[in-house]
């Protein structure tokens, strides 16, 4: 169970590094990201029973690439992120779904509970798992299920700069320990949901799904 953590040294909100998401905003939505977003909201799909009396939360949403495959199903998605700009785009992209509610908040600041939360790619930006395991617990509603999908192991190739990255992936024991003492009755976790090819390298996602 090893992993690496790295000191911040920009501005940082809420666990995240929010130096140059703001900037990268408006040239975010590229087609290797939509392919890696539309890869992991089939994941979710083939391992979640979704219905439209569902309530979801999508933190660290950014411009909603996660969110558009999957509103349609549900009852309610409300996306957080710590980036305005990332924000405004996706209030822009999704200004005819009624069922669309954006929040300029972190993880650890939500009140509310929902049925589903999930993420993409953003749990090795959060310093501290097992303070962010416990919170997802405490926000699901009974039988609520979290749907987290983030970088298997890597060997620290995958980010140009490590500034803002507290881990290089994460092993399954590592996740199955901090998750199940968190409370979560069930973890699982489905390998090699998708493949990200950059550095001449592959970098495979997971998707761990706990049950509360």
């Amino acid at each position: 169970m090893v992993f690496n953590a790295c000191t911040i040294t920009k501005v940082q909100l809420g666990g995240y590094n929010m130096s140059n998401f703001n900037e990268r905003a408006k040239d975010w939505d590229t087609e290797s990201k939509i392919e890696r977003s539309n890869a992991i909201a089939r994941s979710i799909k083939n391992n979640i029973k979704l219905d439209e009396n569902m309530n979801i939360l999508d933190f660290g949403c950014g411009t909603g690439l996660l969110i558009f495959p999957l509103i349609e199903k549900v009852g309610a998605v409300h996306g957080i992120d710590l980036s305005p700009n990332m924000l405004d785009i996706l209030k822009e992209k999704g200004k005819d779904y009624k069922n669309l509610t954006t929040e300029l908040t972190g993880i650890f600041e939500i009140t509310s509970t929902f049925d589903l939360i999930m993420s993409s790619m953003v749990m090795h930006h959060i310093e501290d798992i097992t303070k962010l395991a416990k919170k997802l617990y405490d926000s699901l509603n009974p039988n609520g299920v979290i749907a987290i999908a983030d970088l298997m192991k890597e060997d620290g190739s995958f980010h140009g700069s490590l500034d803002g990255i507290y881990f290089l992936g994460f092993s399954n024991d590592f996740l199955e320990e901090i998750f199940k003492d968190a409370g979560f009755k069930e973890v699982k976790i489905v390998e090699n949901i998708f493949i990200i090819e950059k550095n001449e390298k592959k970098y495979p996602l997971f998707l761990l799904i706990g049950k509360k």
